[in-house]
């Protein structure tokens, strides 16, 4: 007769008791996974600004604007204090995050599954990549393009970008004078694609949609 403290004879034990302690197991991994998962989710979560959620968007969104006007459009390039969104026609809007006072359609740039399969392989989640964009860089970057600026009091100044300053810019209007606006009281900026620009949208139209 076997004794109390001999240990069980695996070969003897029925198939389905064993896969039962397997399932068991395997349940206890898990839930330590999304445990940890969990845990990371909501650290990263109260560090997420909405740059990030920004740069992670794949679809159009709708903001509005602390001028009640709504903008809608796909976003193109972000900083860490204004976005670009490109509507449906190709025009380009350079908004101040500042001037932002909702936003539909942005994504929670963290999800579960990825969360388990970097937690997995022992890793930190990845944010999405903010890039360099500021006002001084956007304007720059079409020397005397017509602009729409739009002011913070919904003042709306249109003119060709003369100068643009470390702090202010200056716009060339249609009666030759020069109206020189600081950065700081831009709410938006719209700038109308080129001519090659709509030739190629076009040819591939964008998803998205502008209204002002």
């Amino acid at each position: 007769m076997a004794g109390y403290d001999e240990a069980p004879n695996i070969e003897n034990v029925p198939e389905d008791l064993l896969a039962e302690a397997a399932a068991g197991l395997q349940s206890d991994t898990d839930a330590d996974v999304l445990a940890e998962a969990a845990e990371i989710l909501t650290a990263e979560r109260v560090t997420l600004g909405l740059v990030d959620r920004f740069a992670a968007a794949q679809r159009p969104v709708t903001m509005t604007l602390r001028s009640g006007c709504r903008v809608e459009g796909s976003v193109q390039d972000v900083g860490d204090r204004v976005v670009v969104l490109t509507g449906v026609d190709g025009a380009e809007q350079c908004i101040a995050i500042a001037s932002v006072v909702t936003v539909r359609g942005l994504p929670s740039s963290l999800s579960i599954e990825p969360i388990l399969n970097q937690t997995q392989r022992g890793q930190g989640v990845r944010r999405p990549a903010v890039g360099a964009l500021t006002w001084g860089s956007y304007l720059r970057a079409e020397p005397a393009s017509v602009a729409h600026v739009i002011l913070i009091d919904g003042t709306t100044i249109t003119g060709r970008l003369a100068l643009v300053g470390a702090d202010h810019v200056d716009l060339l209007v249609a009666d030759g004078a020069v109206t020189t606006c600081t950065l700081s009281s831009i709410s938006r900026v719209i700038r109308q694609p080129s001519r090659s620009q709509r030739d190629g949208m076009r040819r591939t139209p964008e998803s998205g949609r502008t209204s002002g």
